[in-house]
């Protein structure tokens, strides 16, 4: 019978959705591999009178996207950012859900008797802002120390790189290590499992026999809601002036000091132009909204295809070359904690 990977590249959201964020990467890195990710700044242009025109300019201007106010080509700026920001997304979004996973496994069949007092813990920090504890987290490692001393600040930008990334993946590894916990728990009760806990079954072979055929696949549903919500963090995040890796001062068009991201990641970019809203050029902010919109639409559409062929499989398909030794009439289900949550996302 046609196995879960074939059944995914022949669902047309899963399929749409990866097309387009591989192309995205590839073309950024394309691009790298050919110009070394250089982007050149338009010199002064004059018009047909001869009188100076100031950048930006507009997509009609030049385009296809115009100019920023450095007289950069906006388009290859997103092009080169487009590798470190949907990069970044991934490592924070993989470290997320590999660390919880262990949490949350340890929390299930190690701390079982503490688990409600972790819940409430949790749940009380989950009322608190996550965009607001990232800034606070990170505001002085990222903006505030090399504002203030920038002759003396100890950290590079590889240092500030890491602890952006190590920052973003402690934030969330609480709240997920607490739901695969309790997923580990529905999954666990299943009458099969505690058919083999009667027979022997140790902890080390439930785990691997028994519970992995049934967590994996939603660890990889999780994974990819993880992805979208570290890209909506990535964004805000660079609206309050936080960059990946930080940022440099320099001088616009408009003889305004303005911070200005190392790598052109899609944050930095946004970040910079966000005054632009209140400006004659609203167009330049809304540029990187639409290309973080549309990444994340691709991962949302791989999202629905692939729970979608889950929804479809049954624990036959799943399981029968795993363990033929299951007991043939339980059901996968509808994957219970991750349809929950995705529903909380959107």
């Amino acid at each position: 019978m046609m196995n879960i990977s074939t059944k995914l590249w022949k669902n047309p959201f899963f399929l749409s959705g990866f097309i387009l964020l591989t192309s995205i990467i590839v073309l950024s890195f394309g691009y790298y591999l050919l110009n070394q990710d250089y982007v050149p700044k338009l010199g002064l242009v004059h018009d047909e009178e001869g009188n100076l025109i100031n950048h930006p300019f507009s997509p009609i201007e030049y385009p296809p996207l115009g100019t920023d106010n450095f007289g950069r080509n906006i388009l290859l700026l997103m092009l080169v950012g487009s590798k470190y920001t949907i990069g970044a997304a991934m490592i924070i979004s993989i470290g997320r859900v590999m660390i919880s996973v262990l949490f949350g496994l340890s929390i299930h069949f190690l701390l079982g008797r503490f688990k409600k007092i972790l819940v409430s813990i949790v749940d009380a920090i989950n009322y608190f802002p996550t965009t607001l504890l990232a800034f606070l987290l990170l505001n002085w490692m990222i903006l505030e120390g090399p504002l203030y001393d920038p002759l003396h600040f100890p950290y590079g930008f590889m240092e500030k790189v890491l602890f952006y990334v190590f920052i973003l993946i402690l934030i969330s590894v609480p709240s997920l290590s607490i739901l695969i916990a309790n997923e580990t728990g529905y999954i666990m009760n299943k009458e099969f499992i505690v058919n083999a806990k009667t027979l022997g079954g140790g902890k080390r072979h439930l785990i691997f026999t028994h519970l992995k055929p049934f967590l994996v696949p939603q660890v990889v549903i999780i994974m990819l809601r993880e992805f979208i919500s570290v890209m909506l963090l990535i964004s805000h995040l660079g609206v309050l002036g936080i960059f990946i890796g930080g940022a440099q001062q320099a001088t616009d068009v408009f003889d305004r000091n303005v911070f200005v991201s190392l790598s052109h990641e899609w944050s930095g970019l946004l970040g910079n132009w966000w005054s632009f809203l209140w400006t004659t050029y609203p167009w330049i902010a809304f540029i990187p909204v639409f290309f973080f919109t549309l990444v994340m639409l691709g991962v949302k559409m791989m999202l629905m295809g692939l729970i979608s062929v889950m929804n479809r499989t049954s624990s036959r398909e799943i399981t029968s070359k795993v363990h033929l030794h299951i007991n043939k009439n339980e059901s996968v289900g509808d994957f219970e904690f991750v349809n929950k949550k995705e529903s909380s996302l959107f």
